[in-house]
């Protein structure tokens, strides 16, 4: 039998297990033990066991009702729970060091702004795939954060509210470079190579992780990006409530996550 979107009644996720049973080279329920080792390797943590919880919960309804005897995915090794949430920021030369890689590279340059976008603004990747011109105040003093894309499909930002961010002299001159040689027709202010919206998981795996490959620096996801620019809001003394407004989070998660991270300075002195 073949393992096909039909295979499962959550309709609410619908969209994003069909993406994932196109993107697996396994198809048959005979190869459950190649799709789960393909989600643990191609699949971020918790997208894996999103994705293959919900094909053992489709499985077990299929063996309810009779259409298939057994749950191949019954025995699936359980996925443990990590605590370690700490924020794993890069340092100014490595942040300047990874973006100049992505400008001269001959295969991602076409990230190259994608990125440098990601490490101004501490935005959520799946905020800035979701970007459109229209989100930029006309004078591109304000960005407004209003949807992000999960799994290929819009929807609304993590906390599902509005947020607006202020563009400095770096986006506003960025925004320029970028419109210079946009597409008229394109609405994304960052759309995918091939013009459709930028595949984050395609992203991460391909154009982020070979490029910082060969590079003298430890290895850290995409989302490091936006720990490294809120690190560094703390860093120069601007205020943790501001800090939240412009990231989407709240003061009390900045406060939890982020004060032991940054730069220890000097005790000061009482008169």
């Amino acid at each position: 039998m073949l393992v096909t979107p039909s295979t499962t009644t959550h309709s609410i996720d619908f969209a994003k297990i069909r993406a994932k049973l196109k993107r697996c080279p396994y198809k048959q329920l005979t190869q459950a033990s190649d799709i789960i080792n393909w989600a643990m390797a191609q699949l971020t943590r918790g997208s894996a066991k999103r994705f293959l919880l919900q094909l053992r919960a489709a499985c077990n309804w299929a063996t309810a009702a009779g259409v298939i005897e057994d749950n191949p995915f019954s025995d699936m090794p359980k996925f443990k729970t990590t605590t370690d949430r700490t924020p794993d920021p890069f340092t100014p030369s490595e942040q300047h060091l990874i973006l100049g890689t992505f400008q001269r590279s001959a295969d991602y340059a076409y990230y190259a702004e994608f990125v440098e976008f990601l490490f101004l603004t501490g935005a959520r990747p799946s905020e800035a795939i979701a970007l459109d011109w229209e989100h930029i105040s006309n004078e591109r003093h304000i960005i407004t954060f209003c949807q992000a894309v999960v799994e290929g499909v819009r929807k609304d930002t993590k906390t599902h509210q509005i947020r607006r961010f202020p563009i400095n002299s770096q986006l506003q001159a960025l925004f320029e470079r970028i419109a210079e040689k946009a597409d008229p027709a394109t609405t994304t202010v960052f759309p995918g190579p091939k013009g459709s919206l930028i595949d984050q998981h395609n992203f991460a795996s391909r154009a982020w992780r070979k490029t910082l490959q060969p590079l003298p620096i430890r290895y850290r996801p995409p989302y490091s990006m936006r720990h490294t620019f809120i690190t560094s809001c703390l860093e120069k003394g601007i205020g943790v409530p501001q800090v939240a407004s412009w990231v989407g989070n709240s003061p009390k998660t900045i406060w939890e996550h982020y004060a032991g991270v940054i730069c220890v300075q000097d005790v000061p002195t009482f008169e």
